[in-house]
């Protein structure tokens, strides 16, 4: 379980690349894992959750035969990443946007990302010794061959 602080991502990172390690996935998709993970538990705390609250990401790696898959499920504000409009391409370094990307990146690097918005009143799990109801799980499998 990850607390709703940008340092979740470093909390997380190391023991996902632990957990994975023993599968010695080859560094591309290595870089493509922690370039996902990085930028959508990041947008979940940026974006997802109310500044002192103590809401959580839950992140659960699964191998399969040709993939990893990876699913990020938080109590924030429902949101489908996949709603969100491709971002313009830019013609020049002047009109060029900052940000907005992220989901972007993360469709191009995945092999499937699938969201799915959960009930508010389903029953909490106990994690980490509090009530967990999530609102938002988003899956995202990343292709292990090359």
């Amino acid at each position: 379980m990850l607390n709703n602080t940008i340092a979740a991502v470093e909390d997380g990172r190391q023991p996902l690349l632990r957990h994975l390690e023993p599968q010695a996935p080859s560094p591309r998709v290595i870089n493509r894992l922690e370039v996902i993970f990085e930028e959508l538990v990041s947008n979940i705390v940026r974006h997802g959750f109310k500044a002192g609250s103590d809401q959580s990401i839950v992140v659960v790696a699964a191998v399969r035969p040709g993939e990893i898959e990876l699913t990020f499920e938080d109590d924030g504000v429902p949101f489908d990443p996949l709603a969100v409009a491709p971002p313009e391409p830019f013609t020049s370094l002047e009109t060029a946007k900052l940000g907005g990307l992220g989901i972007a990146t993360v469709r191009k690097l995945s092999a499937s990302v699938r969201y799915e918005a959960l009930a508010a009143e389903a029953q909490p799990r106990i994690l980490g010794g509090r009530p967990f109801r999530p609102r938002n799980r988003l899956t995202v499998s990343i292709a292990t061959s090359t």
